[in-house]
């Protein structure tokens, strides 16, 4: 059993290793309104642990045996068999598959950068992020993937949400049990001398990258044998970049100084393996995904029309760069590493429907 920590009021998180994916309400409080709290390391140990096992079981003896030794009865054997083989090797060429999916991050605690026009040249360290993957909207993702035989290649569109701990959850959203996040602090804000700790709150009234941190990412994918034939192991290691939906609000300052528009926020990076379950044209899977962005944001001042408008918001950082231009309030980055489990299903075109 994990040991328990409690405190009242408005909790100050200090724990180490991974931060909640669904956020603070999924922990009950105890008899004094407190917030439990996992013991450091726990997700990391027991994501860790998962991907180990999934590796092991499944990608293993098919890395070992191969698809022909797997897919293909021991009784078979002569012309049968062979057609059989030759059937296997081509029925998966060209096939497209078009798929949804959702998840829910757990993620890294990571250093947050913070310069500001103002004086302002700050570290915050092992800053916690949440997910608050089941409120709208839901944490996901879309993609496509063309397979050819035992190979393929991914475009895959990750959305999910991380939120800083500033006592609400995704877009401002009231939690049950807020928790407010004390951080260590290093370098100069609005300059002086940052305090060795600070709250999160004493900084910013909205920290989050919601309505998406979107990552879009080009991947490679590799399928395996299996000893059952609808069900197909695969793993996949992609690169692309962030397009998060960047919202800083800062402590004491009114609406023109809001970042709240979607930006290219640089590079990012996915490894992922899981199973397929398919049923004619229909695929379903599960899957264990890990992914990283080097987030550095603009604190540009602009806002987003509805929240909605990316396109806009990218022509207009496009547009900035392009003359030259600095954001008027400084920037913002940070690191955002995540595991997660995703469930999904899609549609398969071209593809063999035999039993």
């Amino acid at each position: 059993m994990p040991k328990r920590n409690f405190s009242s009021g408005a909790t100050k998180g200090r724990e180490q290793g991974l931060s909640r994916g669904i956020g603070t309400e999924i922990f009950p409080p105890d008899l004094t309104g407190g917030v439990w709290r996992p013991m450091p390391g726990v997700w990391e140990h027991a994501s860790a642990l998962l991907a180990v096992i999934m590796f092991i079981v499944f990608i293993c003896p098919a890395m070992v045996s191969g698809p022909d030794d797997m897919a293909v009865p021991p009784a078979e054997d002569g012309k049968e068999g062979r057609a059989r083989l030759q059937a296997l090797d081509t029925d998966g060429a060209g096939e497209l598959l078009v798929a949804g999916y959702i998840g829910n991050p757990i993620y890294y605690r990571s250093k947050v950068r913070l310069t500001r026009p103002d004086g302002t040249d700050l570290d915050l360290k092992g800053v916690g992020w949440d997910g608050d993957a089941l409120y709208f909207p839901i944490d996901g993702g879309v993609r496509a993937v063309r397979w050819g035989n035992r190979f393929g290649f991914m475009i895959d569109f990750l959305h999910n949400k991380a939120v800083a701990r500033l006592g609400k959850g995704a877009h401002g959203r009231k939690l049950r049990y807020p928790v407010v996040e004390e951080v260590e602090a290093s370098g100069m804000l609005k300059g002086k001398p940052a305090p060795k700790r600070i709250l999160l709150t004493d900084i910013f009234t909205r920290l989050e990258f919601t309505h998406g941190h979107n990552v879009l990412l080009a991947t490679g994918m590799m399928r395996f044998g299996s000893p059952v034939q609808w069900i197909v192991p695969y793993a996949g290691l992609g690169a692309g970049f962030a397009i998060p939906h960047t919202e800083v609000r800062f402590k004491g300052e009114g609406r023109a100084q809001r970042t709240s528009e979607y930006q290219y926020a640089g590079p990012a990076a996915q490894m992922l393996f899981g199973l397929e379950f398919r049923v004619g044209r229909m695929s379903y899977f599960l899957e264990y995904k890990f992914s990283y962005a080097w987030i550095k944001g603009a604190l540009s001042g602009d806002e987003s029309w509805k929240n909605w408008n990316m396109v806009g918001d990218l022509w207009r950082q496009f547009d900035r760069w392009r003359s030259g231009g600095q954001p008027k309030y400084g920037r913002i980055g940070t690191t955002l590493g995540a595991h997660q489990i995703i469930a999904g299903a899609g549609y398969r075109w071209n593809a063999s429907t035999k039993p």
